[in-house]
């Protein structure tokens, strides 16, 4: 492999280092072309021209390379100035003017998006306090309930009345339901004060539960026939109990044994007689059943 010359090399790290290059001198812009056609800042090439003005009029090519990478739709727009010298110029006027249309698009961009937005909250659904247009007194004579004509619908949000379909009985009863609805509102449907008002204390039993006491039958009591012989009989006297006895008393008294039952005098218990079995020889034996499918055995 051949030493690269001393003109590759301070070629190759003046191509490296190109963002520093700021000054020439008084070399050609041919000599030096394909050092400087790696400049990326517009500023830098102006400052070059500024300072080595014998490149000028000769760099075209790289401010023609600017205006394609910076400027949109620069074909349509006029890019070849009257003069080689004034490429500076051209792409810094189509610069602004690029700028300009930026700046407009945005704003128009702003414009949009804030239509948009105001559109977006004029169709946004709100949450209303149901205390709005608050009126106690209204409510308290028809429970929130606005009469009006047409089916309105109420102020806490009942829903309105049922449509008519045609059927007189079927719209009668949906309507005799609905009515029924409104007059007698649900606890959740009135107002807390209202309750507080109807809470009430029991002070007497209703005058029917007090009927169906009276008019029940007492319950009958089940005694033995004894008890019942002795109520009966006026000859007994009731015994008078004016204590309790005590635990200890009825612990230690013994316990009273059941009495035997017995029969009456003069009648006495015969169990019956139980029969001897007959024996086996004056039992009858049974005659065997003949098979018609089998055959006769034959007597030895």
């Amino acid at each position: 492999m051949p030493v690269p010359t001393l003109y590759t090399l301070a070629k190759t790290r003046l191509i490296s280092n190109i963002s520093m290059l700021t000054d020439i001198g008084d070399l050609p812009y041919t000599f030096l072309a394909p050092i400087l056609k790696h400049i990326q800042n517009p500023s830098q090439l102006q400052e070059l021209e500024t300072n080595c003005p014998q490149i000028v009029g000769e760099t075209g090519e790289i401010w023609l390379r600017f205006i394609k990478r910076d400027i949109p739709q620069w074909d349509k727009k006029p890019h070849q100035p009257r003069d080689s010298r004034n490429w500076g110029k051209v792409y810094r006027k189509l610069k602004r003017e690029a700028e300009q249309e930026k700046a407009v698009q945005e704003e128009q961009l702003k414009e949009q998006m804030k239509a948009l937005q105001q559109n977006r909250e004029g169709n946004q659904t709100k949450i209303v306090e149901a205390r709005t247009g608050y009126d106690p007194s209204a409510r308290r004579r028809g429970f929130g309930f606005r009469s009006g004509g047409g089916g309105g619908s109420s102020s806490w949000g009942n829903p309105a009345a049922p449509p008519k379909t045609g059927k007189m009985a079927f719209d009668k009863l949906r309507r005799s339901m609905f009515d029924q609805k409104q007059a007698r509102p649900r606890a959740t449907q009135m107002p807390t004060h209202l309750l507080n008002e109807r809470k009430t204390l029991v002070k007497q039993a209703p005058e029917r539960m007090i009927r169906m006491q009276d008019n029940t039958a007492p319950q009958k009591m089940l005694v033995s026939r004894r008890a019942s012989q002795g109520a009966g009989s006026p000859s007994l006297p009731r015994p008078n109990i004016t204590a309790r006895p005590s635990l200890a008393q009825i612990s230690t008294s013994p316990p009273s044994k059941p009495e035997r039952a017995s029969l009456p005098p003069g009648q006495h218990f015969s169990a019956p007689k139980i029969q001897p079995q007959q024996s086996g020889a004056g039992l009858k034996r049974k005659k065997a059943e003949v098979d018609p499918f089998m055959p006769k055995k034959k007597k030895a």
